[in-house]
């Protein structure tokens, strides 16, 4: 008999000393209170409350059977809260793939803090442009930049959006000019980040008013940060996302141009595998880096 049920009425009825009033805790019916108790009693062969019109009161079997029932549901009860307490925090090992230049120039300075809060995880970051198989690679989540998703077999919840913008040097802008419409970018060279859903073109504008370009130049690579270099050597100029190169833009080591024809902004997602609850060191991390990118990127 799986008497659980049996167990808690029985407590129920004994603390309140009334049939009625622990129905009403156990949100059942009297009948079913007195269903319960009675095959409790046919189960141990023996009855536990002794009844009258005017009162109830426990037999010996009941009193003895009722301290072991407070002991065990007792027990039950903070085994539930101990491992509801394990489920709640997030703790464990939490491997996640980012990409790399993103991951370098934005998220590095801000993991310590992820870290600090969440003492109990383990965090194991892979840097990765390649999109990688969660479940093969023992990935609990990825993050992804993309104007458009691929289609993916992979659950994505968007996270906010990286603007972009077209940079260069003061000095390369020196001898090269500034472009003034983008239909001018085919006098300059263009560094081209190589992993880019479009490599060869650079978008301006979203909707109606979007703008589509072809560009060319002497250098592309499949790392923003390698081409960090050759943008502050005067080699050129790239469209990156801001991330890649706001220290630089602070410090006026590179400008911007074409400022009135703005990239449309890419999309950031944290990437799940299919059909997984999402744990609490998942959620962890997605509810940080939504709090991260919302405090200066729109979300």
């Amino acid at each position: 008999m799986d008497n659980l049920q049996n167990l808690r009425a029985f407590r129920r009825v004994v603390e309140s000393t009334s049939f009625t009033r622990a129905a009403e805790t156990l949100d059942i019916s009297p009948g079913s209170v007195s269903k319960l108790i009675a095959a409790l009693e046919q189960h141990l062969g023996t009855r536990l409350l002794a009844r009258s019109t005017r009162r109830m009161s426990l037999t010996e079997a009941g009193r003895i059977y009722y301290a072991h029932c407070v002991r065990i549901l007792d027990e039950l009860d903070h085994a539930e809260r101990a491992v509801q307490q394990l489920v709640d925090v997030p703790r464990g090992t939490l491997r996640v793939s980012v990409p790399t230049s993103f991951g370098i120039l934005w998220l590095s300075g801000r993991l310590p803090a992820f870290l600090r809060q969440f003492p109990e995880i383990r965090l194991d970051v892979v840097a990765s442009d390649q999109y990688v198989d969660l479940v093969e690679g023992g990935f609990d989540l990825a993050l992804r930049i993309s104007r458009k998703l691929q289609d993916s077999s992979m659950v994505a919840k968007p996270l906010g959006e990286i603007p972009h913008v077209v940079v260069a040097s003061p000095a390369y802008f020196k001898s090269a000019g500034k472009p003034r419409a983008p239909d001018e970018l085919v006098r300059h060279n263009c560094l081209v980040y190589s992993q880019s859903q479009m490599p060869g073109e650079w978008a301006f504008g979203e909707g109606k008013s979007a703008v589509v370009v072809p560009v060319q130049g002497n250098y592309q690579c499949n790392n923003s940060v390698m081409l960090r270099a050759a943008l502050l050597d005067g080699i050129g100029m790239t469209q990156t996302p801001l991330p890649v190169v706001e220290d630089l833009l602070k410090s006026r080591q590179l400008v911007t141009c074409l400022d009135d024809y703005r990239p449309p902004p890419h999309r950031i997602f944290a990437m799940l595998p299919q059909q997984r609850a999402v744990s609490p060191k998942v959620r962890a991390f997605i509810d940080f880096m939504a709090e991260q990118l919302g405090a200066r990127i729109k979300k």
